[in-house]
């Protein structure tokens, strides 16, 4: 640990900090004098204009109540009469809250005036909306006349407060103007002198700190380079860098013995690793054994054994329909118990398709589901082609059972084997109930959605694809909501396993 004695030690930020202090104090007063003038001014500024708007909308509230009355004193269009009770209800509520900016007597005194004339004119127009509904046409018309002199009388003096008003701004915003200009000068100066400052400082710094910095820069590059045996640097000053210097010498003794530490331990990580994978593999062996030792809980040949009694009792008791769907069974389940990574032809997996779908129509009937196998090839080799077991039965079970299930009738899933260049393309149809583009999305993600027969999922088959042909994108889905979903693989003609 490196301890500096307070009588010797010279902080470089002591040095540097009660100047930059003052100069940032300096600039923050000028900026902040500035800063207020102009908020003052521009608050004066939104003052008035915000007061000028209220007056004119004040002044546009009653021309509007004057036409609105107009109107029904003309034609006693009730609309009109709810129009213009609306804007002498508004005239009512704002006319003793209008102000003035700059309260001076005059202006007091004229807006006092737009006040009474504004009550007055309130009360003509009530008397002429009341001498039309007493149906004296003499009374309204003199009642309406005054309202209109009222108004242009309140019109006129509204435009002379706020003509006034503007007049003594426009002086208040010269004399900030001015002091505002006098500010930006005195504030660049200010900023010349601190730029003069700032060089100055910069230069001796350059000079003061740079020579011990250059030294334990070029210790530093020999140490990037491995070399670990460079002879310890000189401390000649007594301010931060002397502590990084004295802190360096001792970082480099310390990562001579820790690199000679490192070495020891990566020998010892490296043992560790290989004993870690011998016990991963002998976790593999078990669970392999694991898993025998459960298949081996069934007998698949007791269950074909009963299956096949099953066939010959139906043959007996002429139940020749029962007799072909538990043969079928029986070959659909012996065809699943095959082993997963041995490789099947087309015509395999087809003829095992067609024995799936036969024992979807005995369960569901042929009125509800309609299922269609087609090969679009003249080449017969296409049958000869190989492709990873169970490949096309977890497809179709996943348009029956996402797809077509909830079906009541109609529901058709359609598999169409084909060449399309250097690849054989099966297509796998279905009229069903489609997805949306969240579970679309979450299945090309790769989520798993397993079968209830094979127990294998889409994500399942697109992976054994993968493994098996060892190519990306042979794996595809289209599918729009309520009209249906086609699956597409695209198995590669040129097969070299």
């Amino acid at each position: 640990m490196i301890v500096i004695k307070p009588e010797t030690f010279k902080s470089i930020r002591s040095k540097l900090l009660y100047p930059f202090l003052i100069m940032i104090v300096i600039l923050a007063l000028v900026s902040f004098f500035s800063y207020y003038n102009e908020q003052l001014l521009l608050h004066r500024i939104n003052g008035l204009l915000d007061n000028n708007i209220e007056l004119m909308n004040f002044s546009a509230d009653i021309d509007k109540a004057v036409s609105y009355l107009e109107k029904y004193l003309v034609s006693r269009n009730f609309l009109m009469l709810r129009e213009y009770y609306y804007y002498t209800d508004a005239i009512d509520s704002e006319y003793p809250k209008l102000e003035v900016v700059d309260a001076t007597p005059d202006n007091s005194l004229m807006l006092e005036n737009v006040r009474n004339m504004t009550r007055a004119f309130l009360n003509q127009a009530e008397a002429a909306e009341k001498a039309k509904r007493a149906r004296d046409s003499a009374g309204y018309l003199h009642a309406f006349n005054e309202a209109v002199r009222y108004n242009t009388n309140i019109k006129w003096a509204v435009d002379w407060l706020i003509t006034r008003q503007l007049e003594e701004n426009s002086r208040q915003y010269l004399l900030i103007s001015k002091r505002l200009s006098d500010i930006q000068r005195f504030g660049l100066m200010i900023i010349i002198g601190t730029l003069l400052f700032s060089i100055i400082v910069t230069i001796w710094i350059s000079f003061q700190f740079t020579k011990p910095l250059n030294k334990l820069m070029d210790a530093a590059k020999a140490i990037s380079k491995g070399n670990f045996s460079i002879a310890p640097l000189k401390v000649v000053t007594h301010d931060e860098v002397g502590v990084v210097t004295r802190a360096f010498n001792e970082m480099v003794s310390s990562i001579s013995r820790l690199i000679t530490e490192i070495k020891h331990k990566s020998d010892l990580e490296i043992r560790l690793q290989d004993q870690e994978l011998q016990n991963l593999s002998m976790k593999n062996v078990l669970r392999e054994a694991e898993l025998h030792a459960l298949q081996s809980q069934i007998n698949p040949h007791f269950l074909f054994n009963m299956l096949n009694a099953g066939v010959q009792l139906a043959i007996i008791e002429n139940a020749d329909k029962t007799a072909e769907f538990v043969d079928k069974v029986s070959s659909l389940l012996r065809y699943n118990l095959r082993t997963l990574d041995t490789p099947v032809t087309i015509q395999e997996e087809i003829n095992h398709l067609k024995t799936y779908f036969f024992i979807l129509e005995t369960r569901y009937g042929s009125e509800r589901f309609h299922f269609l196998i087609q090969i679009d090839s003249d080449d017969p080799g296409i049958f000869n082609y190989q492709i990873p077991l169970l490949t096309l039965q977890p497809i179709a079970e996943n348009a029956l059972i996402h797809g077509i299930e909830e079906k009541e009738s109609g529901g058709k899933i359609e598999v169409r084997v084909f060449k399309d260049l250097e690849f054989v393309v099966v297509q796998v149809s279905d009229n069903g109930l489609g997805m949306d583009s969240q579970t679309l999305t979450c299945i090309q993600q790769g989520n798993q959605i397993s079968g209830h027969t094979t127990g294998l999922g889409l994500h399942n088959v697109r992976e054994r694809l993968r493994l098996f042909y060892g190519q990306e994108d042979l794996f595809s889905i289209q599918s729009i909501p309520n009209q249906g979903t086609t699956i597409q693989i695209k198995l590669p003609l040129n097969q070299n396993f």
